[in-house]
């Protein structure tokens, strides 16, 4: 007999779940980028595949739904690439886009996490990537960002997109 609580079998590793307004889906992401709509009692549906290098604990590890999402449908994701970690935002029907680059990754801790402040802005969880991060890197940080990636003006500096440091 099928266990009621379990709502999609034969996924990947998965390291993020988005659950949408309605409350009955979510988008489920899978350590190796590919993200999936999936609902009790229907299949599991492919929405995008995110090209990702799980290496060093990366991949496609993080996942929020927008802040206005009702509105305008845009997902964000953390992953890491061969070159980087970033934010990326993902439109229906478009190719991943990137939001913030450039945030360091090495050979381990390089996962990420996503939320929403309830002020409009993306709270961005770094790794340290397997170093120990100095003032200026974006690695091992809590970042606050827009949705176009730029800092908060309310940020403790303004022109910064560091909201807090010491994440190991």
């Amino acid at each position: 007999d099928p266990d009621p609580q379990v709502v999609a079998t034969c996924l990947g590793p998965v390291a993020a779940i988005a659950v949408l307004p309605d409350a009955r889906t979510a988008l489920v992401a899978e350590r190796a980028g590919r993200v999936w709509r999936v609902q009790r009692g229907v299949d599991p549906t492919l929405v995008t595949s995110v090209p990702v290098d799980t290496t060093g604990g990366g991949g496609l590890t993080g996942l929020v739904l927008s802040p206005g999402y009702a509105e305008d449908r845009l997902v964000y994701a953390y992953a890491t690439t061969p070159t980087d970690n970033r934010v990326l935002r993902l439109a229906p029907g478009e190719d991943p886009k990137p939001v913030l680059t450039g945030i360091p990754r090495g050979p381990r801790d390089n996962g990420g996490a996503l939320a929403t402040d309830g002020k409009n802005a993306l709270l961005v969880a770094t790794g340290a990537a397997g170093t120990t991060p100095d003032a200026a890197s974006l690695a091992g940080k809590l970042l606050r960002i827009d949705t176009l990636g730029r800092p908060m003006p309310d940020n403790p500096t303004p022109t910064s997109p560091i909201y807090s440091s010491g994440l190991q």
